[in-house]
């Protein structure tokens, strides 16, 4: 072998390094935990501060985990607040307080995301209307029937007792609601890489065109997104009721830009098709922890919302950065009787 095909084989051999968003989300993470625990002298670790840090956390992953699967279709769920509101207010009312009503409250709320997940997806996959002007109109739908239904029970004011005590419960101060929310997106993941349907969802959320141009019957599959995506923001609205102890009709409010910011930073692209379940953990945990750093400095409550919105956007030319070089790259040219390339949705990614 000459020396020129020697060095030629040794650089391939070679690892290179690729940035990408759950790299630089992890990076960054880093840098702000370094900062924080460091530079401004927070003690992130202490049992106390991990014991308010890690519900709240626990309950943003579980939205954007619901986000992720309505923004991998290409899509954004605006209803999300009103569903998370309208959870706590049905743990009030149909539980009436009692732990023997609870489990018939679970499934009420069970049943009415999966009918709210369903009535976005087909509004918006099978009638095909704008997904941001639907969801905006369901969610003011859902909020205003969560008032006429509050209504019928102002005199309760607390969850039952059960779920309080158990959303409220920690292990070493890091909060039960963080380790479903992690548990859960362990879960994503093996669904979309190690079963069939997850595959399946994730050929139809990836391209409509795609999956029909390899058999598969996608319309369903992504309908299901959304009615998933809707059951998790359920369950983060139950254990946030929980963690609240008496939830009110605010309960939801911070999470509207909030869910978009968290799955951005983990690198999604709103027209569909980049989504990562620990890349949208690692955005939460960034989103949380900047959020505490600034409240603790006594920045106020309009400053630090302009702060992600100024985090949003910076996420968004962030992840158009990282992508184009990919892009480009990727191009080739196809001759005749080439297969057509296949977008690939990146949910499995993490």
């Amino acid at each position: 072998m000459s020396e020129s095909n020697t060095q030629v084989a040794v650089r391939r051999r070679r690892p290179s390094f690729t940035w990408s968003p759950l790299v630089v989300i992890v990076i960054a993470n880093v840098l702000l935990l370094i900062y924080l625990q460091v530079v401004a002298g927070q003690n992130l670790f202490e049992p106390r501060t991990l014991s308010t840090l890690t519900p709240l956390l626990g309950v943003m992953i579980l939205v954007g985990l619901a986000q992720a699967f309505v923004i991998g279709t290409g899509g954004i769920d605006l209803s999300i607040p009103s569903v998370i509101t309208l959870m706590g207010i049905m743990m009030l009312r149909e539980s009436q307080g009692r732990d023997d009503l609870l489990p018939k409250a679970l499934l009420v709320a069970a049943v009415v995301c999966i009918v709210i997940g369903l009535l976005n997806g087909v509004l918006v996959e099978v009638i095909g209307l704008n997904a941001l002007v639907t969801t905006l109109a369901t969610g003011q739908v859902i909020l205003g029937a969560t008032v006429i239904y509050r209504e019928g029970a102002l005199s309760i004011t607390r969850v039952p007792e059960t779920l309080s005590s158990w959303a409220q419960a920690n292990v070493a101060g890091v909060s039960l609601i963080f380790i479903v929310a992690v548990v859960l997106a362990v879960l994503i993941l093996f669904f979309v890489r190690r079963t069939v349907t997850g595959r399946r969802l994730v050929l139809a959320s990836a391209s409509s065109r795609a999956s029909r141009l390899t058999g598969q019957r996608n319309l369903a599959l992504r309908v299901l997104a959304w009615v998933a995506g809707a059951l998790i923001a359920g369950i983060g609205g139950v254990l946030l009721a929980g963690q609240l102890s008496s939830p009110d009709m605010s309960s939801g409010t911070p999470y509207l830009l909030l869910s978009i910011v968290v799955v951005v930073l983990g690198g999604a692209v709103l027209t569909g098709g980049r989504v990562g379940p620990f890349a949208t953990l690692f955005g939460a945990v960034f989103i949380i922890l900047l959020d505490h750093g600034l409240a603790v400095q006594g920045v106020s409550t309009g400053a630090r919302t302009l702060v992600q919105g100024l985090v949003l956007a910076l996420g968004l030319a962030g992840v158009g950065l990282l992508l184009k070089p990919r892009r480009s790259t990727s191009r080739r040219i196809e001759t005749p009787g080439t297969p057509p390339t296949t977008p690939e949705l990146e949910l499995q990614h993490s």
